[in-house]
């Protein structure tokens, strides 16, 4: 991956008895205000590089490795195309990328195009966890704490990788999601 940022960070608020609003919060009032805090990871990533087979492996090689553990015949690739497709990745899932650019090598022969893409890849990732806690102390032993989790905050679609093989069913296309939607999880932890 050529970019890969995250970036976590936890914080208290500062509300309740002692912090900067409601420092004179007491009682019952103390109890509702003081204790919340906030944490969560960011995370924004470059999709990984796509890998192009063969659907049909005409080098006819002895075993399903290749001849002379080559390994999955690759096709041919078209000089001078353009493999990139312009355009957000929701308007992309049923072309990912230019799928005229690639031809079946003749027999007995092996493709040319590269191992793997570095300017074609997948979807990366944009996401956002995050959670609202509140810790509450009960008396000198016992304290309480709610969390409310968020996990993918935003809702972001990760899309799965398009068809990667060359004369097969949905060479290009995208069929699947990478990712959970959101999810919201709520817990309530009694410590002593």
């Amino acid at each position: 991956m050529p970019h890969n940022l995250v970036v976590s960070y936890s914080l208290g608020l500062p509300f309740g008895q002692g912090k900067k609003f409601l420092p004179g919060a007491s009682g019952p009032l103390n109890k509702m205000v003081s204790g919340w805090g906030i944490n969560g990871i960011y995370t924004l990533q470059s999709g990984l590089p796509l890998v192009v087979t063969n659907a049909v492996n005409n080098s006819y090689s002895y075993d399903n490795t290749g001849i002379s553990g080559t390994g999955a015949q690759r096709p041919n690739l078209v000089a001078g195309c353009n493999l990139n497709i312009s355009g957000s990745a929701p308007s992309r899932v049923n072309e990912w990328f230019n799928t005229n650019c690639f031809t079946q090598p003749a027999p007995f022969t092996f493709g040319d195009s590269p191992r793997e893409f570095a300017n074609l890849r997948g979807a990366g990732i944009n996401n956002s966890d995050f959670a609202l806690f509140k810790d509450t102390k009960l008396n000198e032993r016992f304290a309480l704490q709610f969390r409310a989790e968020f996990f993918n905050l935003w809702n972001r679609v990760q899309f799965g990788m398009p068809g990667n093989q060359y004369g097969a069913g949905g060479f290009g296309d995208v069929f699947n999601q990478a990712n959970n939607p959101r999810l919201v999880q709520f817990a309530l932890r009694l410590g002593f």
